[in-house]
């Protein structure tokens, strides 16, 4: 995955401190893998056809919406569980909280710890060079000079 570098600014006992984090380079392609990608993908592995896998995939996200309209919360083990959040207005008091008042705030996905896990021991992370987003003077000479050096190489 390829990252950016950004500053960010914030306030610590009145004193504003400035350090630098790694950002994604971009948010990935809304859709960026489809379920007719992830049927191929799992029908490849045996066992499935492509159309049974296919058909559970298309058929998931209504049975899950429906067990999530219902107040249950859905676990896929080793993936992880889709919740809900509700909401209100506040009310001074108890009794004006009707259910004509609450409302759904959002559906979130919590993935399981061993899933992050896994998929964090398999990434690997490039940073876009400094020198093509930031202001030579912020850098230190080497880098400058470094990244020239990585730019003329892969010109070859």
């Amino acid at each position: 995955m390829v990252y950016l570098v950004r500053r960010k600014k914030f306030r610590i006992l009145g004193e504003v401190k400035e350090l630098y984090y790694a950002v994604q380079r971009k948010f990935q392609v809304k859709g960026g893998k489809t379920e007719e990608d992830l049927a191929n993908i799992l029908a490849s592995r045996g066992g499935r056809s492509r159309g049974d896998v296919l058909g559970i995939l298309t058929d998931l996200p209504d049975v899950i919406e429906g067990l999530l309209a219902g107040g249950e919360s859905v676990t896929i083990k080793g993936f992880g569980s889709f919740q809900t959040a509700i909401s209100s207005n506040g009310f001074e008091a108890p009794e004006d909280v009707t259910p004509g008042e609450v409302r759904l705030s959002k559906i979130y996905f919590v993935p399981d710890r061993k899933l992050v896990a896994r998929v964090g021991r398999r990434m690997k992370f490039f940073r876009y060079p400094l020198s093509k987003y930031f202001p030579k003077e912020l850098l230190r000479p080497d880098t400058v000079e470094r990244e020239s050096e990585e730019v003329d190489k892969s010109a070859d």
